[in-house]
């Protein structure tokens, strides 16, 4: 399995994906485990009230990083590459986004997602965002700012 991130692997021009996409987000999601994992740090024109990140720019990561947990989780269980071209990805038919606690605009962002159904092309996702995610920190000691419930759709 190739240890690049999953958006390295095509030439996308995705907002928040895309590599090619100068003006975008450019997260990169990669597998840990059976979680998919993504650290982005905001710039700060996504503020939103002072000293803030505005709620679309994590919706946003989240819908992106979810559409990776579900194609990168289809591609594994059918043993194929994430490679150009991309046989098949999923797309966004749902979100529910919760916001638990404002997210600092300079926080670095972890993103970790699960897929916890998949069956005839389509996939949940649990998503879960964290401020300031350290990776010799336990969850517990890192701030929760939002959690959401993705669907998606094999295309």
């Amino acid at each position: 399995m190739d240890p690049r991130p999953f958006q390295d692997l095509v030439d996308w021009q995705c907002y928040g994906c895309g590599r090619l996409n100068s003006s975008g987000f450019q997260i990169k999601s990669h597998w840990e485990n059976d979680e998919v994992i993504c650290h982005w740090r905001p710039k700060p024109f996504h503020v939103g009230h002072p000293g803030r990140l505005q709620g679309g720019a994590i919706a946003t990561a989240v819908i992106c990083h979810a559409v990776w947990a579900a194609t990168a989780t289809a591609h594994r269980k059918e043993g194929k590459e994430i490679r150009e071209p991309l046989g098949f990805a999923y797309s966004t038919t749902s979100l529910k986004l919760d916001f638990l606690t404002s997210t600092p605009l300079d926080a670095i962002l972890t993103l970790r997602a699960r897929v916890t159904s998949m069956e005839e092309g389509r996939a949940n996702v649990l998503c879960s965002v964290f401020a300031n995610d350290k990776e010799s920190e336990s969850h517990s000691q890192s701030k929760k700012s939002a959690h959401s419930e993705f669907r998606a759709l094999c295309r």
